[in-house]
């Protein structure tokens, strides 16, 4: 094949193909010539059908309309491992992060030597596993209460709730369910711009978690406090609204009680409560009052009594001579769940705004034992 081009002469040229130019390529004929296979031919009927292995053998006819049933896989006795016995053995603890000898160590080895925790620490570590894997079947209601004022109610609804919420996550919230607007704003960090008074007041406006964020002042710990704003008088149908409320955004409430056990509000606190935390100081006043309160609750149908937890907090204030020794006797008599010591923290001390993150290494493993005390003793209907 050529090509032909005209001169300015008007003469035409043939110009050369280049080589192999218009050539057929090779396979071309092969390629022109093949057909597609026939199908397969159907199963002989002597050949037995595959069997479908994710088709229930208990509905086999069910499983022609495309259904597939996945219950036999999540049968428990599918489990060999779990029919002999086994049990999956625990993670192996981390290295020791307390005390000056793990410190110097992994600073001179360069981070290879490893010590081992000691008691101390895997006593820790084993309240906070208790704390943070701890189920319920619905939210949980913790009540502070002791009629004596200034035995550190507050404080301690405070740091015990910013406890659970900072090894839980959140979702934890720590209200003052006093009679008279009570101290707990004044205690915590921030302000909201609403008070629990308006959850009283209207608690259809606060079904929702997004609005109950309007109330609550989030602490660096998580947990939502839900004070006072202005004064106030509750009844048992305010502590009934607010509850409510709090048991459909959180999964832990922790109640800051007033001072008058015969009100109707703190009756009311104590009826829908699932675990009670009496805390004292060790004066003679704040004992009596405490062992008053759970003698009047152990007839109660409720065994908070049986379950309480007893956290003594000492302080540098005046102390009865004598009573420190006593205490467990006299809350034994009186057939507790347990009784917790809290050492003297200056930042408690300080009557001002609290903080976990604040308070001193003894301090926050004792609170944290308080907490884990009261997870376990907690238990529901």
């Amino acid at each position: 094949m050529t090509d032909t081009d005209t001169t300015d002469t008007g003469t035409t040229a043939t110009r050369p193909a280049p080589p192999g130019f218009g050539r057929r390529l090779p396979g071309a004929d092969r390629a022109r010539a093949f057909t597609e296979p026939p199908a397969p031919a159907g199963r002989p009927a002597s050949q037995p059908a595959l069997t479908d292995v994710l088709a229930d053998p208990d509905t086999a006819p069910a499983a022609a309309d495309g259904v597939v049933s996945w219950e036999r896989f999540a049968d428990p006795s599918t489990d060999v491992l779990s029919d002999g016995g086994w049990e999956p053995p625990p993670p192996p603890e981390p290295p020791a992060q307390w005390g000056k000898r793990a410190v110097v160590l992994r600073v001179l080895s360069f981070g290879l030597a490893k010590p081992r925790p000691g008691q101390a620490e895997l006593g820790y570590r084993r309240d906070v596993r208790t704390i943070r894997q701890a189920t319920w079947p619905r939210s949980v209601r913790v009540a502070v209460a002791n009629p004596k004022g200034g035995s550190g109610k507050t404080p301690t609804a405070v740091l015990l709730g910013g406890v659970l919420a900072g090894i839980r996550g959140g979702s934890v919230a720590i209200w003052d369910a006093s009679d008279a607007a009570g101290t707990l704003g004044a205690r915590t960090e921030g302000t909201a711009a609403r008070c629990v008074s308006d959850i009283a007041a209207d608690p259809q406006a606060y079904a929702l978690p997004s609005t109950v964020g309007m109330v609550a002042a989030t602490q660096t710990s998580f947990a939502d406090v839900l004070g006072s704003l202005r004064e106030r008088e509750f009844a048992g149908p305010d502590i009934t609204a607010v509850l409510d409320v709090l048991d459909a955004t959180y999964r832990v409430s922790v109640a800051d009680s007033g001072n008058v056990p015969h009100s109707a509000a703190f009756q009311a606190l104590i009826e829908r409560a699932d675990i009670l935390v009496v805390p004292t100081t060790l004066t003679a006043d704040s004992v009596n009052k405490a062992v008053a309160l759970l003698r009047r609750l152990q007839s109660a149908p409720s065994g908070l009594a049986q379950r309480a937890v007893v956290a003594v907090l000492h302080t540098h204030g005046p102390q009865t001579p004598g009573l420190s020794g006593q205490l467990e006797k006299i809350f034994a008599a009186v057939g507790v769940g347990a009784v917790v010591h809290i050492p003297f923290d200056p930042h408690i001390a300080a009557c001002t705004a609290l903080s976990v993150g604040s308070l001193s290494h003894d301090s926050r493993v004792a609170w944290t034992r308080l907490a884990a005390t009261t997870v376990a003793n907690l238990t529901l209907d």
